[in-house]
């Protein structure tokens, strides 16, 4: 991530500082909304009075009298959450902030880290293996294949050059998925092709981008969320180009017309919430933090298959639920803990992505236009790709909805509490 600011030659104490905290947060999965304030929290602090004016080629620092006094890049090669957390930690130290250890906690968050890329690419075998059996994966040896197209193209996520961009390295990642996905249709395992393919793909999805994109459009900062929901898009396009290609390429192609099958409520919760403990990891948020995407994945999922399962539910309203209660179990404790909800709970609801819906629909799409298609295809086509558009907005209702209501009201305990503190 790139951390130089753009001075100009205004006078400027501490704009370099709080520019650079900015950065560090914006571009590490924080919403736009909680970046604003700890600029008003950083200000407070120094005695300054500056605006920060968010967009998405960079963040621009203005002086009361407007002029842009530090303006630095916004361009997301990968987050890292660990950065965003240390800083909140030393804004929120016992005995409040002081200027010293704030100056040295921004420092230091430049310098984190990510998770080192063993793994990175163990969460990525993991994670998508966790993800084939809640689609109903039948065959060890095909788990087998699965895990190591996953972390392979976890390594090469890694490994490519640092200008590539997400998209490129989502592409890279899922190319080797659909690769994989043809090798088991000629080893004969064609029942498992399917998820061989998509479920790596599952597991590149730019969650945090989406979700703080969805954040936006509930603060009115529409130029920003379709900034970040077309940078989104373009990624979760390559992931299906890749899988598609790959599969194109071993001869092979994604059944338009498969279906899942149904799991028991012990394995739906137990690879949910397993599948949620790795998106920690590839975020490199705060190790804490996977106990939390477990307990909030395990019992989101659990109430949506009781509610599918036990009482009829559509697959959007399963996931509804699922993301109210997630939302309602991570929202006051991220607050808490002062760790990013975007990560938290896009992990815990990382399940309920409509990747197979979503690249199976886009597959169909693609044989629309080599042949002339058979009505039952057709069919099935539409179906995927509705089914998917009502998941995706449920699960942004669900998540974003709780969040804002508990944010307010913890917002306005916090208010009382600092109005008590003076009065005292």
């Amino acid at each position: 991530m790139p951390s130089s600011v753009a001075p100009s030659g205004h006078d400027a104490p501490h704009a370099t500082l709080i520019a650079q905290a900015a950065q560090i947060l914006y571009t590490n999965g924080e919403t736009t909304h909680a970046t604003t304030e700890v600029v008003g929290e950083l200000n407070a602090l120094f005695g300054t009075d500056y605006t920060l004016v968010p967009s998405w080629p960079q963040l621009s620092l203005l002086h009361p009298d407007g002029t842009i006094v530090r303006a630095v890049p916004t361009r997301i090669e990968g987050i890292n959450m660990r950065r965003v957390s240390r800083i909140h930690k030393a804004l929120h130290a016992p005995g409040g902030p002081d200027r010293a250890g704030l100056t040295a906690a921004v420092a230091q968050a430049a310098r984190l880290p990510a998770c080192p890329t063993w793994l990175f690419c163990l969460a990525c075998g993991v994670g998508a293996t966790m993800m084939s059996l809640l689609y109903g994966i039948g065959h060890v040896h095909s788990v087998a294949l699965l895990f190591a197209a996953s972390a392979l193209g976890g390594l090469l996520r890694r490994v490519l050059p640092a200008g590539a961009g997400q998209a490129t390295r989502a592409l890279a990642a899922a190319f080797v998925a659909g690769l994989a996905g043809a090798l088991s249709v000629h080893l004969g395992w064609s029942s498992s092709a399917r998820l061989i393919a998509v479920c790596p793909g599952m597991m590149l999805v730019p969650g945090p981008q989406l979700l703080n994109a969805c954040m936006d459009i509930a603060r009115h900062r529409h130029d920003l969320a379709v900034a970040r929901i077309c940078e989104a898009g373009l990624t979760i396009l390559a992931i299906a180009a890749g899988i598609i290609g790959g599969l194109a390429l071993g001869g092979a192609d994604l059944p338009v017309t498969a279906r899942t099958g149904a799991i028991p409520l012990w394995l739906d919760v137990l690879a949910a919430a397993g599948a949620a403990c790795c998106f920690p990891v590839f975020f490199s948020m705060p190790y804490r933090t996977i106990i939390l995407a477990f307990l909030a994945g395990a019992l989101g999922h659990g109430v949506r298959w009781l509610a599918i399962n036990d009482l009829g539910w559509s697959a959007p309203a399963g996931a509804l639920l699922d993301c109210l209660v997630v939302s309602l179990v991570a929202t006051p404790i991220c607050r808490l803990r002062h760790v990013p909800f975007a990560g938290v709970g896009f992990a815990s609801v990382v399940a309920l992505v409509p990747g197979v819906y979503l690249f199976r629909g886009m597959a169909g799409l693609i044989a629309f236009t080599t042949s002339a298609g058979d009505p039952a295809e057709a069919l099935a086509t539409m179906t995927d790709l509705t089914t998917a558009g009502f998941i995706i907005v449920a699960m942004a209702i669900g998540l974003i909805a709780p969040h804002r209501l508990i944010d307010a009201w913890m917002d306005r305990l916090d208010a009382r509490r600092a109005r008590g503190r003076t009065s005292g």
